[in-house]
């Protein structure tokens, strides 16, 4: 990480810079970074008699990230739409050196181990399935919602066809509060009342 910290302190993003890093945290196995964008662009509006009227505006687009030497390796927070600018600098960083594969889960497995290491109270509400084989060359793609926890509905459902489970939504109860989104590609998407790092670091143990 301490390498990996050097090598993007060479490429840091100062006032005038087009895009760069930004080292916010940085130990033995861990190191907590923003990639930076700067984006200018004219914007251009038409006031109430047809006039046009132009303004240079200049936009910030940051992309957090947390690399590790352990678990997934790297963990993207709040994704921009595209995250292949970051993967590109930090290949460039690497000098290429450095793989990044996409991190396939049983998002199931990952949310009973969730639900283990962390104690706390929830189900899952929602699940969607795709290529759900219904006969020889037909596939449906197939969301189950309940009030209550749909895991028994799903393999019931399922029965003995194959089928790709993509992400199931978690419910959880008081005091947390919420929903957590858990997809086949190792994202998390929170929307809890209290959410916390605890939260986050008990959804990277499930990963392991």
């Amino acid at each position: 990480m301490k390498t990996l910290g050097r090598r993007l302190k060479a490429r840091e993003f100062q006032g005038d810079a087009t895009h760069g890093f930004v080292i916010d945290r940085l130990r033995e196995d861990l190191l907590e970074a923003r990639y930076v964008e700067r984006v200018e662009y004219t914007e251009t509006i038409t006031d109430p008699f047809g006039k046009e009227l132009s303004f240079e505006r200049v936009e910030f687009r940051q992309s957090h990230f947390r690399a590790t030497a352990y678990g997934a390796g790297l963990e993207i927070r709040d994704a921009p739409r595209s995250v292949q600018p970051l993967m590109n600098r930090l290949s460039e960083a690497t000098d290429f050196a450095v793989t990044i594969s996409p991190y396939s889960v049983d998002v199931l497995a990952w949310a009973a181990k969730f639900q283990s290491s962390s104690g706390f109270s929830c189900h899952v509400e929602s699940l969607q399935m795709s290529d759900l084989q219904l006969e020889e060359g037909v596939v449906a793609r197939v969301v189950i919602k309940g009030d209550r926890d749909v895991r028994q509905a799903c393999t019931k459902l399922a029965a003995h066809r194959r089928y790709l489970l993509e992400r199931i939504q978690l419910r959880l109860d008081v005091p947390k509060g919420g929903t957590i989104v858990l997809s086949n590609t190792g994202a998390a998407t929170l929307s809890v009342d209290q959410a916390d790092e605890d939260i986050l670091e008990h959804l990277r143990t499930g990963l392991l």
